[in-house]
């Protein structure tokens, strides 16, 4: 261990800041990554670059083409795995010396608990607002720093959040919006401001293991109870401080009073107003041909439609349906599903159907990206 401190590290051990106390503290440090996308690739390089004993990475999704300008821990060859043991392999490779463990699944209030306690701080390479919120409410009822990206178009954003020294992410976003807010694939993204946000994630986190919890020194301050946001198309950034909201629905109130809940239904039937929707998986409808008893929507953009969609199936974007603009279904008697990426989408395009009167048997829960039947025009 002397000799891989002075040699891997050595560079970063010259700095005042982490000298050897600082290093060692980096080795006996747990980081739990959520969401090995374009944010988490980028962080957890650099995280096991920099040394950190042990690095919990979980993601239930598979490497997809479409991703890989911007998810760069993996190569084109690892197209359809999953995400987490190509990462673990590249990143064990990177440095031996990291503990890398694994988890092939979706952080719900479910698992939450148990995954995150056993975690010094937490990193949110997550894209959507039921994950967010949930890692918020499980790091602040077990006092853990929690490291926030994000990114969107041309926009990244970036704090600390711990409640125990600061305000927690509902102070700033007390409850999810109630109008849709588009992702990558809706609204599109740059990808090499995934890696500015996610390596600045990487940095925020090592300052906050290395140097602990506040006061701080001018030296080595974290972002804590700050938001920094870059618009990459003019390089213009802005920080802004952000205050503890006494009224916040989930730091204000007693840790064992929080109560951890998924914001996207968890089980296999969705019901509202007298009407239950079914989930599928791509796996049980791709068995003997399951697929073929249903006519299906894709609600994807037309840049994903046209790398490959299933066999017959007919397209209206969610994007045109939150505009307005209705599909025209044709006589086909068959149950209608619907699909997207992996499973947001439709399981949105399906309320809004639904609230149109139009008749929707279920969604794809796991999408395309997942699917291991037939393919019409891909262009692979």
């Amino acid at each position: 261990m002397l000799e891989t401190l002075e040699t891997r590290y050595a560079r970063q051990m010259i700095l005042k800041e982490i000298g050897r106390s600082g290093q060692e503290r980096l080795g006996n440090s747990r980081v739990l990554i959520v969401g090995m996308g374009g944010l988490g690739s980028p962080a957890s390089l650099y995280l096991a670059a920099a040394g950190v004993g042990c690095l919990g990475i979980i993601d239930a999704d598979v490497v997809d083409r479409s991703n890989l300008q911007r998810q760069i821990l993996y190569a084109t060859q690892d197209a359809g795995q999953s995400k987490v043991q190509q990462a673990k392999a590249r990143l064990e490779a990177l440095n031996p010396h990291v503990k890398v463990l694994s988890y092939s699944e979706r952080l719900t209030a479910a698992n939450a608990l148990n995954l995150v306690q056993e975690y010094d701080l937490i990193l949110d390479g997550t894209d959507n607002f039921s994950a967010k919120f949930l890692l918020n409410d499980v790091c602040v009822k077990l006092g853990k720093p929690l490291v926030y990206g994000s990114i969107l178009r041309w926009e990244g954003q970036l704090a600390v959040f711990w409640a125990q020294h600061g305000p927690c992410y509902r102070c700033l976003y007390p409850s999810p919006p109630e109008q849709h807010v588009p992702n990558c694939a809706e609204a599109g993204v740059i990808g090499a401001l995934a890696g500015v946000v996610g390596s600045l994630q990487a940095l925020e986190a090592i300052k906050v293991l290395v140097a602990g919890p506040p006061p701080y020194t001018d030296h080595l301050s974290p972002l804590l109870g700050q938001l920094w946001i870059v618009r990459a198309s003019t390089m213009e950034t802005q920080s802004l401080r952000l205050k503890r909201n006494p009224h916040c629905p989930v730091c204000s109130q007693p840790s064992d009073h929080i109560v951890l809940t998924d914001l996207d239904p968890p089980s296999c039937e969705l019901s509202g107003a007298g009407e239950t929707f079914m989930e599928f998986t791509a796996e049980e409808m791709a068995a003997k041909d399951r697929w073929k008893d249903f006519q299906w929507l894709d609600v994807r953009e037309s840049h994903e439609w046209a790398l490959g969609r299933l066999p017959g199936a007919h397209h209206w974007p969610l994007s045109a349906m939150l505009r307005g603009e209705w599909p025209q279904m044709t006589q086909d008697r068959r149950p209608l599903v619907l699909y997207c990426q992996g499973g947001v989408r439709s399981l949105r395009a399906l309320q809004l159907l639904k609230h149109q009167g139009l008749e929707v048997h279920g969604h794809l829960r796991d999408g395309f990206r997942a699917w291991l039947g037939p393919v019409e025009q891909a262009l692979h």
